[in-house]
């Protein structure tokens, strides 16, 4: 390989955070940014999780509620020489009909997929323009945000996310920081593997009104991937390596769907 293009992908020297890094997803892009050179700092609620990548990737672990804006600010602060931040922590727990979905419900939704993006995002972007440090956000929405399926919460939250993205490009481009979105289709994770096992509870619960949200017609769509499989994280993770890398340096404000072809039947 042309040395050249290579070095696009090399994070040498960079310091990445990754929210929500223990498991799933953000494990795969951990690993990814970890093995592309980068020094990585995952975050998670579960210490444990975050322990164990970050001892894999000989990278650093803190435990971080994202909801909790005070605390972002003092753990984001906390890292020198952040360049990269990918905003991964999310929960799709909160999902089911608006006829059942209590108002507590609604906000624990949008607090830690969308109000959890902008409370790691604030205090990294004021590191970074300080610092005149160059940097990448990369913030993970997702089909949903496009196409309705698990409830007004959810599905809100990740459409709100890509136009977060959207504002925070144009917002912060005359410092040389740029910010892109990643919209995952059906990825194979360990969380789904245990709802399918009943290790843990299923994710649209099983008394809820009729709905339009989870019939037979998104049963049907999801099981119609043009591409005839799951993704899996590390393809998502990739998607995020080019996207953090210098191979995108001119790329800002864009929503890439990396869904297998989901979004197009």
């Amino acid at each position: 390989m042309d040395a050249s293009i290579s070095a696009l992908f090399d994070l040498s020297g960079r310091t990445a955070l990754v929210t929500g890094g223990a498991t799933g997803i953000g494990e795969g892009i951990a690993r990814v940014l970890a093995a592309a050179g980068a020094a990585v700092v995952i975050a998670d609620i579960d210490a444990d999780g975050a322990e164990r990548v970050a001892g894999d990737v000989g990278g650093r672990a803190v435990v971080l509620d994202v909801t909790d804006a005070e605390a972002c600010a003092t753990v984001v602060g906390g890292i020198d020489g952040l360049d990269l931040v990918v905003n991964n922590a999310g929960s799709y727990h909160e999902a089911g009909s608006i006829l059942d979905q209590s108002t507590e419900s609604w906000r624990r939704s949008l607090d830690i997929n969308l109000a959890g993006v902008f409370n790691v995002s604030q205090p990294a972007a004021r590191a970074m323009v300080a610092s005149g440090r160059p940097g990448s956000f990369v913030n993970l929405a997702s089909v949903d945000g496009a196409l309705p399926c698990l409830g007004t919460g959810y599905d809100s939250a990740k459409a709100g996310v890509i136009q977060f993205t959207r504002s925070l490009a144009l917002d912060l481009a005359p410092h040389g920081i740029r910010a892109n979105a990643i919209s995952p289709g059906h990825i194979e994770v360990e969380t789904l593997r245990k709802m399918r096992s009943g290790d843990i509870p299923a994710l649209w619960p099983a008394d809820s009104s009729p709905t339009g949200l989870m019939g037979p017609m998104m049963r049907q769509r999801s099981t119609n991937i043009p591409l005839g499989r799951s993704g899996t994280p590390e393809e998502i993770a990739h998607a995020a390596l080019f996207l953090s890398s210098d191979a995108a340096r001119y790329v800002t404000g864009q929503n890439l769907f990396v869904d297998g072809g989901w979004l197009l039947v």
